[in-house]
């Protein structure tokens, strides 16, 4: 859950940006170049918590960690191609964001310090 809560709100913190923008291209590398060998859209953080879950003698209901969660918190039974939407596009929404910030933090430095 911290990964997700940082994924979401750690490009706001100044401090984080650089270790946010780390995190956003791991994720699209897992989705994308992971997800040749194990399924698009595969994401090894996913993984990790449930072999974790699987560990500790938890049974996931979903194969979804975001819906898992967002289950366990609402009591719903939140629909998982909606949840995987949301998802995508929260994710791209703040990729795009990221990125921006990336960017202008390279430019604004590089025009600064030549």
């Amino acid at each position: 859950m911290t990964i997700i809560l940082f994924f979401l709100f750690g490009w706001l913190v100044k401090e984080t940006r650089q270790l946010h923008y780390l995190l956003t291209l791991l994720i699209l590398f897992s989705w994308y170049g992971l997800g040749i060998f194990y399924g698009f859209g595969y994401c090894l953080i996913t993984d990790i918590q449930w072999r974790i879950k699987r560990h500790l003698g938890q049974t996931p209901s979903t194969e979804y960690y975001i819906k898992y969660m967002l289950d366990k918190i609402t009591g719903l039974d939140t629909r998982a191609n909606f949840v995987n939407r949301l998802t995508t596009y929260t994710y791209f929404g703040i990729f795009i964001i990221a990125t921006g910030l990336f960017l202008k933090k390279l430019i604004v430095s590089d025009v600064f310090l030549n």
